[in-house]
């Protein structure tokens, strides 16, 4: 591949390939090979950085496991507001929602160590976990008085406020709705499957017995964009979650 002229096609497919959230460079040649070629060629990692820029993304991470690039504001086309989650959800259900990612992410990576340190490898976190940590954190944050609450983004107050009053699981025999809170658990791991957060490692109807694995793409964003209060909550939420 030409590396001193502008390869402006290549920056434009790598970052369509970066998009496609699920997509993995071990199953798509092209994809590792313009990786390669960010890595080894400055000039094409310019270009790369500019046509990001331009479409208002910025770079967070590139390695052989893919470019991952996220908005670079609230109003890029490519951000997620709290409304744009899911329709048919009330605006105290998608706070939840929110609570139920944050809650996940906690449970895989409880400490700051595992976030810095690319060869950590977190254990499997099975829907149970998941289940107990966002109801350990809407308890935490329902306990904070408005001072201590100052850094937490206020339209999440519905969230917290909703999953304290849900059942925390439901009956083997029924099927987890977002009328409990095993529910919003599992409606948080289909969407951050579909966004390249999680991969299932073993598919179980039990919440003892399902669980998930984080991706690189999770790290990653915890350690760069995390609310620092929120998670921080969080993570006590989720090593606590069985006191």
């Amino acid at each position: 591949m030409n590396t001193t002229s502008p390869n402006y096609r290549g920056a434009g497919r790598l970052l369509y390939k970066a998009l496609q959230t699920t997509l993995a460079p071990a199953n798509d040649l092209e994809y590792r090979d313009l990786l390669a070629q960010f890595r080894a060629d400055p000039l094409f990692a310019q270009q790369v950085s500019e046509f990001a820029q331009g479409m208002e993304l910025a770079i967070l991470d590139v390695s052989e496991r893919g470019l991952i690039v996220v908005p670079t504001s609230r109003d890029s086309k490519f951000a997620v507001r709290l409304t744009d989650i899911r329709s048919g959800l009330d605006i105290q259900q998608k706070a939840s929602l929110v609570l139920a990612h944050v809650a996940i992410a906690a449970t895989f990576f409880p400490t700051t160590d595992g976030l810095e340190d690319d060869n950590y490898i977190p254990p499997p976190g099975s829907v149970a976990n998941f289940r107990d940590s966002l109801h350990a954190l809407a308890k935490q944050l329902e306990a904070l008085d408005g001072e201590q609450l100052s850094d937490i983004p206020s339209e999440l107050a519905p969230g917290w406020r909703c999953i304290t009053a849900l059942m925390v699981s439901v009956p083997s025999s029924q099927r987890a709705t977002i009328n409990s809170v095993v529910g919003f658990i599992r409606l948080a791991l289909k969407n951050m499957r579909e966004a390249g957060l999680v991969r299932i490692d073993r598919d179980s109807e039990e919440d003892d017995t399902e669980t998930y694995t984080p991706t690189q793409r999770m790290r990653v964003q915890l350690r760069e964009l995390a609310l620092r209060r929120l998670f921080d909550l969080a993570q006590t939420a989720a090593l606590n979650r069985n006191a």
